[in-house]
């Protein structure tokens, strides 16, 4: 059974998950539990039950974000958000490896339009899907482009109810560690799109025509 790149990434993403949920616990359930007594009634308050459903709700906003939202905000573009929406344009320019000479001779002028590029891009992708080297920085961009959208939901749900949840100072420093955390994991879901794009147009370009 052939286990998907995804699937594979699982493990890295749920300790990631992971680590987040326990850091919540540890600044959140501080503010609701009085551990010298660990009395059961001062855990079982509104904001106690809160603190257990947010990793819950975080889980499965993560399942239903789509691929193209991820990658919204992996590029911080909205409009043709995919990195291979500028792969002649943009990223080949910016690798010796590609010959932008070889590529036009192989498929005619090169697309400019966002979408034209992505739809080429993805024709020469999937001639080289199994490459080592294809495959590897496919998986790579997956696993920080999932991250990503899993620090953006840390941020967006587990900041606004650590808002809520806590009247200490400690709080904004958790927001603050959150945004850090997000703008970290897209910078390098960024890399990574960009060294996939460029290698499926690298290898394409040392083949023969």
């Amino acid at each position: 059974m052939t286990i998907t790149l995804k699937e594979q990434n699982s493990k890295l993403i749920w300790v990631f998950f992971s680590f987040n949920v326990v850091l919540f616990y540890i600044v959140g359930l501080s503010q609701v539990i009085n551990f010298s007594e660990l009395e059961i009634k001062s855990f079982i308050t509104v904001r106690g039950v809160w603190v257990l459903i947010v990793p819950l709700l975080l889980f499965v906003l993560n399942g239903i974000v789509s691929s193209d939202f991820k990658a919204i905000l992996s590029f911080w573009r909205f409009k043709n958000p995919l990195p291979a929406c500028r792969a002649f344009s943009f990223y080949a320019d910016k690798d010796d490896r590609i010959d932008k000479n070889f590529l036009t001779s192989k498929f005619g002028q090169l697309p400019v339009f966002p979408k034209e590029q992505n739809s080429l891009w993805y024709k020469i992708y999937k001639k080289h899907q199994e490459n080592p080297v294809v495959k590897k920085s496919h998986k790579d961009f997956l696993l920080a482009r999932d991250i990503t959208s899993v620090a953006f939901l840390f941020f967006i749900v587990g900041g606004i109810s650590m808002l809520i949840l806590s009247v200490e100072s400690v709080k904004w420093l958790y927001v603050i560690y959150l945004l850090i955390q997000f703008i970290i994991f897209a910078i390098v879901a960024q890399n990574h799109g960009k060294r996939f794009v460029c290698n499926a147009l690298a290898i394409e370009t040392s083949t023969e025509i």
